[in-house]
């Protein structure tokens, strides 16, 4: 999984976090709530607290539950529905 600051310096990714529509957009779409909820069941429901771990350094949980939901159907075409709305 790409660090944050390689993320950052991505053509993509730096002009996503600088377009504020778009950001509300991804906000606000059923499918960014729909994998949020999938992630904190991953996480025992502490995704917040898994965020924070991962800011701190230790991604090790949410880094798994964002494969689960990668490596799932449902997250597999959910993360498919939001990368076509960003384009």
């Amino acid at each position: 999984m790409p660090k944050f600051d390689e993320l950052l310096n991505d053509k993509r990714a730096s002009g996503l976090l600088k377009d504020a529509k778009k950001l509300e957009q991804l906000r606000d779409a059923p499918e960014t709530q729909k994998i949020f909820s999938m992630l904190s069941r991953s996480t025992g429901g502490d995704l917040e607290g898994a965020a924070e771990r991962a800011a701190g350094g230790d991604a090790a949980q949410l880094t798994e539950a964002i494969r689960k939901v990668m490596s799932s159907p449902e997250g597999a075409q959910l993360l498919q529905k939001m990368k076509q709305t960003l384009e």
